[in-house]
């Protein structure tokens, strides 16, 4: 399996998984490339993610590391199989940064999504016409000719919320500021929050408003998302830079971003009166 010059967040989750277990196991790479009569080279490869495993190489070398844990060699089956998957967002590479494609694929798998957001609505609840005004004046800086691509791309992202079979639980914190910019105009602002209001009440999406009369709160160090993951994979957190997505996997950071929402949802407005707000805003464009 050729080498990947850019390998995706699942490529290196299975690639330091596979790298933990064998040095759990006492095994040196000279010796997991025995195992797989390879050269040490390839399972150097492997363990960064920057080539694939077939499930035969897999199978050998998780027995090689004693692991007996089967939803634990379940998970990594379907990490290794998925990185050769051809997804929807495969068709979209030249217009979705690999920060993009990396997000998109943990939520496909995600359980549940939580964001904390200070500027935007969240990707997944924004209406086609606010994209456009993002995708031209935000940080891509997109040319007019890739716009519609770009739109098509984040629309099937949405498709996730429609997930018959289990789609993932939603909740959304956000900053007063949000409903008041005036990104496109009223009329973009107005379908926008109508749009936010509706999605607002589905089953599984929960917004809440952080009023501009909370007098602190511990959102100051900028917008954050948690992608809960099945077990037995681990929970992500992403933040954003100027120009690039980053991922966070540490489970003691994870935990004090997960501490950090929750914070923030406890000093927010309560669904109810949040829809209220929404809708009161949405009236007055």
């Amino acid at each position: 399996m050729p080498p990947r010059k850019n390998p995706t967040i699942r490529q290196k989750r299975l690639g330091a998984e596979l790298r933990k277990l064998r040095e759990n196991a006492g095994m040196s790479i000279d010796a997991a490339a025995q195992v797989l009569e390879c050269g040490k080279a390839k399972i150097s490869r492997v363990e960064t993610g920057l080539n694939g495993v077939r499930a035969v190489e897999l199978k050998a070398l998780l027995y090689a590391y004693g692991v007996e844990d089967e939803a634990l060699a379940q998970a990594l089956a379907d990490m290794a199989r998925e990185g050769r998957r051809r997804n929807w967002w495969n068709r979209y590479g030249d217009v979705l940064s690999g920060g993009f494609a990396d997000l998109i694929d943990l939520e496909s798998k995600a359980v549940s999504l939580y964001s904390w957001e200070t500027i935007l609505v969240p990707g997944l609840l924004q209406t086609p016409d606010y994209m456009r005004v993002l995708f031209r004046r935000g940080r891509l800086d997109v040319p007019e000719g890739e716009l519609d691509e770009h739109v098509r791309g984040r629309v099937l992202r949405q498709q996730v919320l429609d997930d018959a079979d289990g789609a993932p639980e939603v909740r959304a914190v956000l900053y007063e500021a949000v409903l008041h910019a005036k990104f496109g105009g009223p009329e973009v602002m107005r379908d926008q929050l109508a749009h936010l209001a509706y999605m607002a009440q589905r089953e599984h999406v929960t917004v809440q408003i952080l009023p501009y009369t909370a007098e602190s709160h511990r959102g100051v160090n900028g917008p954050f998302g948690i992608v809960g993951m099945p077990e037995p994979e681990v929970d992500v957190v992403r933040t954003e830079t100027a120009m690039s997505t980053l991922y966070v996997e540490d489970d003691g950071q994870v935990a004090a971003y997960k501490l950090m929402f929750d914070q923030l949802r406890a000093v927010a407005l309560g669904p109810g009166p949040s829809l209220d707000l929404i809708r009161s805003l949405a009236q007055r464009l």
